[in-house]
């Protein structure tokens, strides 16, 4: 049976990976790796007009040569040449192109993405209607824990609290016109904490059988992506993986993520420590952003700008750090 395509989307370090592999576990579903190198051009400006000659040409080099495109390991040429064949395309018909060659490689008839669309949800909806959204939030102050392991330079809890919040009002704007009926929210501490269930509530919004096949995705994780990402993903889930940030994180951390967070993880229903503030905390609040602000400002410029020139270069991006290829045999 063929269900809908699907977009899973959700902040970095929230448990996206996760969910992907294990749908992907699914003898239906195929989900490749992330599609990031898409984002830019989800732009009205490119979905709402016919794409021709040297853009076109351009867009199909720049395909070609992007290494993130590169980890969905499996043979692009024909899909490239379908698309360089045809006098004019969309954004829409390149990705029904991509996703569902994608998908016929691996002998599956239903196509997912999990990628960091952040803002563009109301876009895929316009160009697929029928496709279903999920959002998976986790713990903002995990999610900066994990952050700070991967990269030094994402160490202040304050300005990865704004980056955390800012995405996820991002995402919710985005999608505050798509019918509740084709969106789902899910916990990624509910997933890790009683995932038969939440797997169950999952593929009944997919139009998906459950099978018990998905919680043991972690035996076939190494074919769909490569080391760089955590060892949690080649392990079963484990619910002990929740809270972690209430032993590695200390009090001042803490205290400043929530000063900048604490009404988005609130809502999503987590709980507050140190919900008083004194002027000392709120000096060291500034401090961090002053600090720490500028530095994540340039780092996001420098990648749109990367990003930019390579599609209007036709050229691969540089700058931007993608993963290993999977080293086990699809």
């Amino acid at each position: 049976m063929k269900s809908d395509p699907f977009f899973i989307v959700g902040v970095q370090r929230s448990g996206t990976t996760l969910l992907r592999l294990i749908l992907n576990a699914h003898s239906e579903v195929a989900i490749p790796e992330e599609a990031s190198f898409l984002k830019p051009l989800l732009k009205k400006k490119w979905i709402e007009t016919s794409i021709t000659g040297d853009k076109k040409d351009k867009l199909v080099s720049y395909l070609r040569n992007n290494e993130q495109f590169n980890l969905w390991n499996f043979d692009r040429e024909p899909l490239l040449k379908e698309i360089a064949y045809k006098e004019s395309t969309t954004i829409k018909e390149i990705m029904e192109i991509m996703y569902t060659s994608y998908a016929t490689h691996e002998g599956k008839t239903s196509w997912g993405d999990k990628s960091l669309f952040f803002g563009a949800m109301d876009l895929l909806y316009q160009m697929f209607p029928e496709a279903k959204f999920i959002h998976i939030v986790r713990d903002g102050r995990d999610v900066f824990y994990s952050w700070r392991r991967m990269d030094p330079n994402k160490s202040h809890p304050s300005v990865m609290a704004l980056d955390w919040k800012f995405k996820i009002r991002f995402i919710e704007k985005s999608m505050k016109n798509i019918p509740s009926t084709n969106m789902m929210v899910i916990r990624y501490e509910d997933l890790l904490d009683k995932p038969e269930d939440i797997l169950k509530e999952t593929c009944k919004f997919l139009n998906l059988e459950f099978q018990k096949e998905m919680l043991k995705f972690h035996k076939s994780s190494n074919k769909y992506i490569g080391k760089h990402h955590s060892d949690l993903i080649f392990k079963e889930i484990d619910s002990s993986n929740i809270n972690k940030w209430k032993v590695q994180l200390n009090d001042k951390e803490t205290k400043l993520y929530q000063m900048a967070a604490g009404n988005v993880l609130k809502k999503y229903g987590y709980e507050l420590m140190h919900k008083t503030t004194s002027m000392s905390s709120t000096f060291l609040f500034l401090k961090d952003i002053l600090i720490g602000l500028p530095k994540r400002v340039i780092e996001l410029i420098k990648v749109r700008l990367a990003f930019r020139r390579a599609i209007y270069k036709g050229e691969a991006t540089k700058t931007i750090s993608v993963g290993e290829l999977p080293k086990g045999e699809n």
